[in-house]
């Protein structure tokens, strides 16, 4: 199997092509006419970097077999405006749109972008630990607060724990808290179309828009108010709402994909796609930076409580999805055993 990996599927792509090939704009202003299989793809991005032979691409193959060849044909289906679909292709299409929201670098950029701002405040909790066990004794609140922050202050970075596959782990467990999230009761699906093109595609795939219309990676990533656009071809727009102020036999309005455009372009990490005849949208500009998470404000006092338990993991409901994920947690024999981060 090939080590470039598509973040956006090939049969979506092809939606937006001509003559296999797409028009991609980057962030500098240069667009670069690209073929399909060229197109929005990361280098062993889904590699098992421990593994050997096929199960080292054991997550790109569940993709491609369980994923992307199930869902291309109903997607095409609701591009081409064939319904209405029935509960197993709703499944299909909700599956196609859970997995869209975490198989793209601006997930992983995401994940990152948390684990480094969460790091230094895990690394300092473990230290009060650490100084209660090494003296004996629990420290004072002044003292707790004291280590506390130090420890804040110089916390290494976070790839003195790193694990390389915490990133697979986290995308398998963020499909299952995205596919709940799109499937929740009171949420719908709409589709609009219109007559000509103006719909471009990012590199993400899909879109994800607050309800007070902003984009932001700041958690949780899919609030229950968020909105979902999809832009299934360059005349055809999905989109997985609760709200109900869609109506779908007045089209697809230049307005709505005006806002579906800029939603593809805050959320693209590299590149936006268009088919190579049809114009750039006009007054569409791509931002100057990926989307980045907001640091947090951390605020501590002193307990002697226990914590908590950690938060659980969603439920892996797929037993497919279930062995992918034993393999990504265990270390293969042979190989020293890597700390993990907590996150995956």
């Amino acid at each position: 199997m090939s080590r470039e990996h598509h973040l956006v599927p090939k049969y979506w792509l092809r939606a937006f092509a001509e003559d296999g090939h797409v028009l991609g704009r980057w962030r500098s202003g240069a667009e670069h006419r690209t073929p399909v299989r060229r197109a929005a793809v990361g280098r062993d991005f889904n590699t098992d970097p421990l593994a050997e032979g096929e199960r080292r691409v054991a997550l790109e193959t569940y993709l491609d077999h369980h994923v992307d060849g199930p869902c291309a044909p109903v997607l095409r289906a609701v591009r081409e405006g064939r319904g209405p679909l029935d509960e197993a292709q709703c499944a299909l299409v909700l599956d196609a749109l859970a997995w869209q929201v975490v198989r793209t670098q601006t997930f992983r950029s995401f994940d990152e972008q948390v684990g480094q701002q969460l790091f230094p405040a895990l690394w300092a909790v473990e230290a009060v630990g650490f100084c209660e066990e090494e003296l004996g004794r629990s420290l004072s609140d002044g003292e707790r607060m004291e280590v506390f922050w130090t420890a804040v202050g110089t916390a290494p970075g976070p790839w003195l724990v790193s694990d390389q596959r915490s990133a697979l782990r986290v995308m398998i467990r963020a499909f299952e808290r995205a596919r709940d999230v799109l499937a929740a009761p009171g949420r719908q699906l709409v589709v609009l179309r219109s007559a000509e093109p103006m719909l471009v595609l990012g590199d993400s795939g899909v879109a994800l828009r607050r309800k007070d219309g902003t984009f932001g990676l700041t958690p949780p990533l899919l609030p229950e108010t968020v909105e979902v656009f999809a832009p299934l071809s360059p005349t055809c727009l999905l989109i997985s709402t609760p709200r109900a102020h869609y109506r779908p036999q007045q089209g697809l309005t230049r307005r709505i994909a005006a806002k579906a455009n800029a939603s593809a372009a805050a959320w693209s990490q590299d590149a936006v796609y268009r088919p190579p005849s049809m114009p750039w949208p006009s007054r569409l500009q791509l931002p100057g930076a990926p989307l980045v998470v907001r640091p947090p404000r951390l605020t501590a006092a002193p307990t002697q409580q226990q914590p908590g338990p950690a938060p659980a993991h969603p439920e892996i409901r797929r037993s497919e999805l279930r062995d992918l994920l034993d393999q990504f947690t265990h270390t293969p024999a042979g190989q020293p055993p890597v700390p993990g981060r907590g996150r995956g």
